[in-house]
């Protein structure tokens, strides 16, 4: 093996290379090329310490490596760190051992082929024959290098950034793909994955401790991560399933002839809006079905949600013509309810608590939030505003109106009464009764209920 003045030359020039780039850099974050240059340095830095003389092989994969930590210097946006002027300084000491290293390795081969050839001139003896030609002596060739392998690339298919993607909306045919994918990684894929590192590190092409790295990550650390992933998207449409259960039993317990209750779900475009709902939680279904073929596992309980929700589906479908009809009706006639005008609910944002999350929240100027959408204004005169309609309102005395209906009202001892029925007690430290126990609290309360008592057991009014 021989080091030639044209390589050192090319060393020097670029370690000259990195220094520049010093000089103009930006002040910034220490990222991953840093950090990858500083342990492929430490790992040539030691390797040099083992390395044995006329070790070639080991030498050729300590340089790859060496080049490979030049490169990680080039590119990295950490140039205005310390730590990069102490890694281009330890690269620069490197380059001079490995250069001082081949220059002995060099001298040391020509003192041993100088010793082999015989002095010029020597003649044998006068009385002596000539020794009898021997045949030359064929010198084993030192195997070829093995080329130097980067392992770090069978790790960027298993970190979190560049696993598959699955759209928010998808079909059980995108699902099954996705699935499939995650599925390989951990399995198929990953045993490939390790096979080609036990091939490498048996060839000599990669050392023991990057093979034992980089199967660490692959096969445990990045494990997590898909897991992790995998986990989420169940919990995502699991979610969806599971917020569109209360909506679909109000829908599947609307009677038989009930306009009202018909015109709460399907009337005044909110017919195509819950459709599109009611579908969502369905595919989210189909998606979890999926799932739970090519993952395993699954809930015994969501065959019968999606059975409540198709058959809610399948109603909403069939409540459309009677809320068409009422709507026609409340286009005709005139308001029952009087005219609100004094302004008696309090401008205080609150947020109401029930079973353990916040359900809906209100600001100070009264419009109504529920799962992060403006879904409507309960203005300080009592006014019910829903998708820029006035349909209800709340009295000073406490009666509740919706569509042109008394449908409730609100005691002033924190009781709800609706239908003729008490569905619900609001104490006085905001503390909110549902089915005979507490189930949520108004926060903060401040002697403001009323807009809450509306959110919590008229729920079914307002389009989410």
């Amino acid at each position: 093996m021989r080091y030639t003045m044209s390589a050192i030359r090319g060393f020097i020039a670029g370690l000259c290379l990195i220094l520049l780039t010093v000089l103009s850099a930006q002040a910034q974050a220490m990222d991953a090329d840093l950090n990858l240059a500083t342990r492929t340095l430490k790992q040539v830095e030691q390797g040099l310490d083992r390395l044995r003389p006329g070790d070639v092989p080991s030498y050729n994969r300590l340089s790859a490596k060496l080049n490979k930590a030049a490169k990680h210097l080039e590119t990295t946006q950490s140039k205005s760190m310390p730590e990069y002027t102490n890694a281009v300084k330890q690269w620069g000491t490197l380059q001079a051992s490995m250069v001082e290293i081949a220059n002995d390795w060099n001298a040391q081969r020509q003192q041993a082929e100088a010793a082999q050839t015989p002095p010029a001139g020597k003649s044998h003896p006068a009385n002596k024959s000539p020794p009898a030609s021997k045949p030359p002596t064929v010198r084993a060739q030192p195997a070829p290098a093995v080329e130097p392998v980067d392992l770090d690339p069978l790790m960027t298919k298993y970190q979190r950034n560049h696993l598959p993607k699955l759209p928010d909306s998808a079909t059980a045919e995108q699902a099954r793909t996705w699935a499939r994918q995650m599925k390989g990684l951990q399995t198929t894929q990953l045993q490939s994955d390790l096979a080609s590192i036990d091939s490498a590190l048996k060839s000599g092409a990669a050392s023991k401790s990057d093979a034992d790295r980089v199967r660490r990550w692959v096969s445990e650390l990045f494990q997590g991560n898909i897991k992790q992933t995998i986990s989420q998207q169940i919990q995502r449409n699991e979610g969806t399933i599971e917020s569109m259960l209360y909506m679909a039993d109000m829908i599947n317990g609307v009677k038989p002839g009930d306009k009202n209750g018909a015109y709460r779900f399907a009337g005044d475009g909110k017919l195509q809006n819950n459709r599109m709902r009611l579908d969502d939680a369905l595919r989210a279904g189909s998606v979890l079905i999926v799932f739970d073929e090519l993952f395993g596992g699954g809930s015994p309980t969501r065959a019968d949600k999606l059975k409540r929700i198709k058959s809610a589906r399948t109603k909403l479908d069939e409540l459309a013509p009677l809320a068409a009809e009422q709507a026609r009706y409340f286009a005709r006639a005139a308001k029952k309810r009087p005219p609100v005008t004094k302004e008696f609910l309090g401008p205080i944002a609150q947020k109401y608590w029930l079973n353990g999350s916040v359900t809906a929240e209100s600001e100070s100027d009264g419009s109504i939030w529920i799962d992060a959408y403006d879904v409507a204004d309960i203005t300080h005169n009592g006014k019910i505003w829903i998708e820029s309609n006035e349909r209800g309102s709340i009295e000073p005395n406490g009666d509740v109106w919706f569509d042109g209906n008394q449908v409730g009202s609100l005691e002033s001892n924190g009781e709800v009464w609706r239908s003729g029925d008490q569905v619900g007690l609001i104490e006085q430290n905001g503390t909110v009764w549902i089915n005979g126990s507490p189930a949520g609290e108004i926060v903060p309360f401040q002697g403001e209920w009323k807009r809450a008592a509306i959110l919590y057991y008229f729920r079914d009014f307002f389009p989410r």
